[in-house]
């Protein structure tokens, strides 16, 4: 069992929340997620990251049915963002977005963050995130965000721009090992 905290955890495109802890049990589920502004007392052991905790990065490509993918992305923007010759000309909608980076691989997804920090300079970090995780998550029949009992990758968002909550040219994701 891991215990990690950050400045702040993604749990859902409404829920951001900071100064929280996400315990890990060895089989990646979810145990516990709470406030270290609550009184909690943490234990010396507790991973302690400069950044931003969400769910794993979720491909449609990857985990859905080509032939399903169009009928499940009506209500939503979606972008295939999986080549790094990409080019986005998004006009933002009151559709949720979906990006897609056709694999869950964090070199692969590490090499693209840098453009879309120039492309999408306009979103905040918390729409990419969710675009990259908890939508795509949804519509593959998977648990979105972070819950208690859930089975999940924990990913850290690193070299994110806090103030502004902007992506940088230096963004990257980090899987947390166990």
């Amino acid at each position: 069992m891991i215990r990690v905290g950050s400045q702040l955890v993604f749990c859902s495109p409404g829920f951001v929340y900071r100064r929280m802890v996400v315990e890990l049990n060895d089989q990646n589920r979810i145990e516990a997620i709470f406030s270290l502004d609550e009184g909690n007392v943490e234990t010396a052991n507790t991973l302690f990251y400069d950044g931003i905790l969400s769910s794993g990065i979720v491909s449609l490509k990857q985990n859905v049915p080509a032939e399903k993918v169009p009928n499940l992305i009506n209500g939503y923007q979606y972008f295939d963002i999986s080549d790094t010759h990409f080019s986005l000309d998004i006009k933002l909608t009151d559709k949720p977005l979906i990006l897609d980076f056709g694999t869950a691989r964090t070199d692969k997804i590490n090499a693209l963050l840098p453009c879309l920090s120039q492309l999408l300079p306009y979103l905040s970090v918390f729409e990419i995130i969710a675009a990259s995780t908890f939508y795509p998550s949804l519509l593959a029949g998977q648990t979105p965000g972070l819950k208690e009992k859930q089975y999940t990758d924990l990913i850290l968002w690193e070299n994110v721009n806090l103030t502004e909550k902007k992506l940088t040219s230096n963004t990257r994701i980090r899987e947390i090992n166990r």
